[in-house]
């Protein structure tokens, strides 16, 4: 099977056929190679006038007016977030003033409007597609070395997109390191500072992200792989050419800088579209441009996208499309509540260009005046289902003309967290007004057909049909959110309720009333032996046999001895969820409850017994205003708001703010880390460490620092309980493994109703959607334990292990790091003594930890080489995660260095080597567990090679395993060939190519070449019964041939 792609020339091949297949697609075929910045500023300078000949009177820029073009950049577009906003403002033109003396006589000494960049002039125009190969990089300061970079991709002469690539089996990551220190080196400031892209592609693997800006804010969280629509993960670099999607084709990179890339100002961060958010806001898109304005059909379709997902990006990005492209006058965005208005404005705001804006609506009355307005900055508005249905309300007493006008207008609606009830409730209202409009959905938990209730209707009824998907597995796959962790800890234990149940059904007040042979007895006997702890549900899901849990009602749980119980558990288990620590608040806490009445109650407890933790509560004062037990809620919050501006040297209260829109406003920023508090990580002082809610907060609320949600409740529907977990799990830093839940009530319901939740909204992939067992972590971490130790038994051996062992010492700590961290967060961890139970304490952890960071120094200090595996493990956060492929590399480098050179006709017999013999056995022996297959053949090499040392003189152990690897992985297909009567050659270029990630129906690429040349009749021969199955199971048998055998064997 041919791997060109490796060797000496292996990236210089690469190099080859990636541009040779980019000029194949849209890109012109002349590549300005070699060629330095300088020269690069030129041909834009060349471009600019060809693009801006009628403009400029057919004379081109003079060497100070191009100056003045230069010196507008430097000064417009010297981070990322300018450049993004320079290179959109070009469509408006930039100003450059004309030399006094210029040939151009209309305009000298005046000011022209240059035409440098149009992000809707997609190969059409004068648009210019260019490669630049090998670009050099000719270093100013001493202490860098002139650099190269691989491919430089010029739209309208302008760098956007800058790929470095790598050989086969050399770790993608090491090219995104590349791309840092280039960075570090200030390669991309000035003219290639315009640069909003990077791709590291090797022939295995393809990583894209936005330009972070400085070397100091790269982060692997962001760096992405592009997927195809069903978002499985494209890992051949020709198909991000030539495949369905082809990203790095002409129009499509063209649009993905153009459309795709967003400035966030309040973040100060470019950002790049994911591969799901670029396929739904096409699909958004698509839609309405297809849309038949006047024939009223409204519905749009939905996009079901995980909480976490990107839903405010992907909904913006949509909504300013449809407008760029003149398919509707207005586009609303639809937050389902008033707190969030706000809150959601900003968020939009941050992404608008220059000279655009999503206006906020003060009111129902204002938001139908930003309805009727034409002026453009009424474009685009955010408003709230409430603000909605009091349009709806108030349309009556509208005049029939105003109404009609406004009705009339092509309005896009943008709802967010479209599976709300409410909203459906509203819908046919807010349609049979507005009956000209058209409508989408955003939901991470869509109600479908096998989850509704009632006469309640499917998210698809209500907006049309599902446009794209991004499920929570998915989500946590690609590392865009966490996992859950669902830890169960009832306060009644199962014989206490199996007891309390019993007595109650038996109707009886203690044991000593039963008689054997009863009913009354017969019934106390199966509830205390018998009877499920949760319901038993038949196949048509009526009920086959009712739960203990399900006669336990809340009225059980409502007692002053269960509360306590579940605030003692939060009290001593709060240091280990990370909120209120030594260092200051970092994460934090919600208690999610049943009832006001319970909020206040868990308020108090908390006031009394721990006063001086940060807890507070919210809940809406205006509801349930007729209920029993809620008439005093009015001086509950003026308790709870009191007790905040004690906490927190604020004034709120309810004659300045009669609906504390102001307190909600200033708990939400302070527990998310908004603007003004994004800076309280370390302040306790200033933190909130827990916030007590009833629904508040449960949906559509963005807090990266919340870490754990505690609750004492019954279950919520699947679509609940998945979006109050998902308030836990977004990305925050590397000490946030996963959102903790932690549940008090009815265990084993709720176990079933999570994991039926699990199943429903993570497409099948809720494998890795919670987070490992007890067992496991424990497993995990005396493994890391075991390995850390078989290379430094103590901390002070560290010193004196050499420069290899030491980068072997690096990889063993950060697994005992990890896996430290991850089991600390158990609360079996506490019953645990580290010394007795792992032979370890917390003292020696702490040396190993200093040895760490000294080892990190030192080779950074000593990798004057720019040795790219020393660069891997000194930058932690761009380390590997392929550990088979770092271990295969680690054993060939230690096989290398026991001979002095290629041509040595025998080992080197030094006592070093006779160690180095030893380690080596040890690693194989160890890779042998992870990868069989290629450490039978690693093996094999080793042994021949310690036998006949000559046989391998002027030969490279990486090009003999590669060898190996591929004379058996071809003698495999073409046994399995000639079974099947399938061409070889063909068979091996299908399995090259192939993604065992797709489902089983999708087709693979090159499937169609394959088909051609299987030769059915001839295999009809031996095998007379296969009928019409021949193809079908010809295709099983490749998938099982590639998993079961070759994916290992082939893939490092």
């Amino acid at each position: 099977m041919p791997l060109p792609y490796t060797g000496a020339h292996g990236e210089l091949n690469f190099e080859a056929d990636f541009i040779a297949l980019l000029q194949q697609s849209g890109w012109e075929k002349q590549v300005l190679k070699n060629y330095t910045v300088e020269d690069l500023i030129a041909n834009w300078r060349q471009i600019l006038f060809e693009r801006n000949r009628a403009v400029l009177h057919g004379v081109p820029l003079s060497d100070d007016e191009m100056q003045r073009v230069l010196d507008s950049l430097r000064q417009y577009a010297d981070t990322p977030v300018k450049a993004n906003h320079f290179l959109n403002s070009a469509e408006r033109g930039l100003a450059v003033r004309r030399d006094r003396d210029s040939k151009d006589t209309a305009h000298a000494g005046k000011e022209v409007y240059l035409n440098l960049f149009r992000a809707r002039e997609i190969a059409g125009g004068s648009s210019r597609y260019q490669i630049a190969e090998q670009t050099q990089f000719i270093s100013t300061n001493p202490n860098y070395p002139d650099r190269r970079g691989d491919i430089t991709l010029l739209i309208d002469g302008i760098p956007v997109i800058q790929i470095e690539l790598k050989a086969s089996g050399v770790d993608v990551f090491e090219a995104a390191t590349q791309i840092q220190k280039y960075t570090k080196e200030n390669i991309f400031k000035g003219f290639m500072g315009l640069v909003q892209v990077f791709w590291a592609i090797s022939p295995e693997e393809a990583l894209y992200f936005a330009n972070p800006g400085s070397q100091d804010r790269f982060n692997p969280a962001f760096f992405f792989h592009w997927g195809d629509r069903n978002n499985h993960i494209i890992r051949d670099w020709r198909e991000l050419i030539t495949g369905p999607s082809h990203i790095l084709s002409v129009p499509e990179a063209h649009k993905l800088i153009g459309y795709y890339t967003i400035a966030d100002r309040n973040a100060d961060v470019l950002k790049v579209c994911r591969s799901y958010q670029y396929t739904a806001i096409n699909a958004i898109v698509n839609r309405a441009m297809k849309q038949r304005w006047g024939e009223h059909q409204q519905r749009g379709g939905f996009v079901w996208c995980t909480t976490g997902g990107g839903k405010t990006m992907t909904s913006f990005k949509a909504g300013q499309l449809i407008l760029d492209m003149g398919f509707a006058d207005k586009v609303v965005f639809v937050v389902d509540r008033r707190a969030l208005d706000e809150q959601s404005t900003r968020e939009y705001n941050s992404f608008a260009r220059d000279g655009e804006s999503v206006c906020s609506t003060t009111s129902s009355v204002n938001l139908f005046n930003k309805l009727k307005s034409r002026k453009a900055d009424d474009a685009m508005i955010m408003t709230s289902i409430q603000k909605l249905a009091n349009v709806n309300e108030e349309a009556s007493h509208i005049d029939a003309a105003t109404l009609a006008e406004v009705a009339g207008r092509r309005i896009c609606f943008i709802v967010d967290e479209a599976h709300r009830s409410q909203f459906g409730k509203m819908h046919r209202r807010v349609k049979d007004t507005f009956y000209n409009a058209l409508f989408f959905g955003f939901t991470g938990t869509p109600i479908l057909a096998k989850n509704m209730k009632g006469s309640e209707e499917t998210t698809e009824s209500i907006f049309g049909p599902c446009l794209a998907v991004y499920s929570l597995a998915t989500g946590i796959r690609d590392g865009n959110v966490l996992g859950f962790w669902p830890e169960y800890n009832p306060t009644f234990a199962e014989k206490d309720m199996r007891r309390v149940i019993a007595l109650r059904e038996a109707k009886v007040n203690d044991e000593s009333e039963l008689k054997p042979g009863t009913k009354s007895f017969a019934a106390y006997q199966y509830y205390m032996t018998k009877a499920p702890m949760a319901t038993v549900y038949k196949p048509d899901g009526t009920i086959e046999t009712k739960g203990i849990e399900d006669f336990f009602s809340s009225a059980d749980y409502d007692s002053d001895k269960h509360r306590r119980a579940v605030v003692q558990h939060i009290l001593d288990n709060r240091l280990m969820v990370a909120f209120g620590g030594e260092h200051g608040t970092r994460f934090h806490g919600m208690l999610a409850t049943s009832s006001i009445p319970e909020a206040y109650a868990y308020w108090q407890l908390f006031q009394e017994l721990a006063p001086d933790l940060h807890v507070t509560a919210l809940f809406d004062p205006n509801i349930d205003q007729n209920t029993e037990g809620v008439i005093n809620k009015e001086d509950w919050l003026i308790a709870i708001v009191g007790r905040y501006n004690e906490a927190f040297q604020t004034q709120f209260n309810r004659k300045t703010d009669p609906h504390y829109e102001r307190f909600k406003s200033d708990l939400t920023a302070r527990l998310a880390h908004k603007k003004p508090y994004q800076h309280i990580g370390n302040d306790s002082d200033k933190c909130l460490d827990l916030v007590i809610v009833v629904d508040r907060l449960l949906t559509g609320f963005d807090a990266p620092s919340l870490s754990t949600l505690f609750i004492d409740r019954k279950p919520m529907r699947s679509y609940g309980i998945i979006q109050a977990f998902s308030r836990t799990n977004r990305l925050y830093d590397s000490q946030k493994r996963f959102g903790q839940i932690v549940i008090f009530q009815v265990p084993a319901h709720f176990k079933r109703a999570v994991d039926h939740a699990m199943k429903l909204y993570s497409s099948g992939g809720g494998s890795y959607v919670q987070a490992p067992s007890w067992e496991e972590a424990e497993k995990k971490f005396r493994e890391a334990l075991q390995k850390l130790r078989a290379i430094a038994k103590t901390p002070e051996e560290v010193d004196a292990l050499s420069k290899q062992q030491k980068l072997q010492f690096l990889k063993a700590y950060r697994a005992l790091d990890d896996a430290y961290s991850d089991l600390q967060v158990y609360s079996q961890f506490q019953d645990k003594d580290l010394t007795k139970d792992y032979q370890i304490d917390e003292k020696t952890i702490e040396e190993y930890s200093g040895k760490f960071n000294n080892v990190k120094e030192e080779l950074k200090e000593d990798n004057d080489n720019d040795d790219p595996e020393v660069n891997t493990a000194i930058n932690y956060e761009l380390r590997c995660y392929h550990v088979d492929q770092i271990d295969e590399d680690y054993i060939l480098r230690l096989m290398e260095a026991t001979r002095s050179d290629e041509s040595a006709l025998v080992m080197d017999e030094t006592a070093k080597n006779q160690k180095i013999i030893k380690e080596i056995n040890e690693e194989i022996s160890r890779f042998r567990k992870t990868n069989p297959a290629r450490a039978e053949i690693l093996e094999t090499i080793w042994k021949e090679y310690q036998e006949s040392p000559a046989n391998f003189v002027n030969k490279n152990f990486v090009d003999v395993l590669n060898n190996r690897v591929q004379a058996k992985a071809r003698a495999m297909i073409s046994v399995f060939a000639k079974e099947w009567c399938v061409d070889p050659d063909a068979l091996a270029f299908f399995v090259e190519t192939y993604d065992a990630a797709k489902d089983p129906q999708d087709k693979q690429v090159n499937q169609d070449a394959l088909k051609k040349v299987s030769n059915a009749k001839e295999y009809r021969k031996t095998h007379p019964n296969i009928g019409l199955k021949y193809w079908r199971l010809l295709l099983e048998g490749i998938r099982k041939l590639y998993i079961e055998k070759l994916q290992k064997l082939i893939e490092r």
